[in-house]
């Protein structure tokens, strides 16, 4: 129980911190194990209970290269598609987010470390798993909701296994989904709100 708590106290201060996530008054629930729904409850949500059954800490430099190379491609979603997947994995500096795996497997959780000024991956929750298609399928209903009414041949690819990248925008958040190697990272990102200040 002890552990619950510490846990929960370490995600929900960077959670917190984020624009456009709930209120710590609100239940939480524990974090479930499908990548999908953990990102649904803790990125969508704002909170999820990581028990130690359920979760411990990893770091992004234990993440195999194509896992890094999911979420470099996932970070640079403002660029063409080509571009975006030339994008080279991140150095560690510029993930500094708290990291934990999910259920012993090959699901991570990234929480925001908001504040850090170390750019859009650091500012970004994140679940990045080793997918299949019907995981695939579902991140990619989050972050394209309406597809179905966009004519095939104006779709973005559509291919798990495949370097790809599908991104949009809703309000202020920015959601992009990103594979690379079997690996497919589902982020989304709350920009700082703008100063006008430094803007004159």
């Amino acid at each position: 129980m002890q552990v619950d708590r510490i846990l929960a106290r370490l995600i929900l201060p960077a959670l917190m911190a984020v624009p456009g996530v709930a209120s710590a008054q609100e239940a939480i629930a524990t974090a479930p194990a499908e990548p999908v729904a953990l990102f649904r409850a803790v990125c969508m949500g704002g909170s999820a209970r990581l028990t130690r059954g359920t979760a411990e800490p990893a770091t992004y430099a234990m993440l195999p290269l194509p896992a890094q190379r999911a979420i470099g491609i996932s970070a640079a979603p403002d660029a063409t598609a080509p571009d975006a997947l030339k994008t080279p994995a991140p150095d560690a500096a510029a993930v500094p987010n708290s990291v934990y795996r999910i259920a012993g497997g090959n699901t991570y959780l990234f929480v925001p470390k908001a504040g850090t000024a170390s750019g859009k991956i650091a500012e970004s929750c994140m679940v990045l798993w080793i997918g299949s298609g019907d995981d695939y399928l579902a991140a990619r209903k989050i972050v394209l909701p309406s597809e179905e009414k966009v004519p095939l041949y104006a779709r973005p690819e559509s291919k798990p296994d495949r370097a790809t990248i599908t991104a949009a925008s809703f309000g202020t958040t920015q959601y992009a989904l990103a594979t690379f190697g079997g690996w497919i990272a589902l982020r989304s990102y709350t920009p700082p709100p703008s100063d006008p200040e430094k803007a004159n």
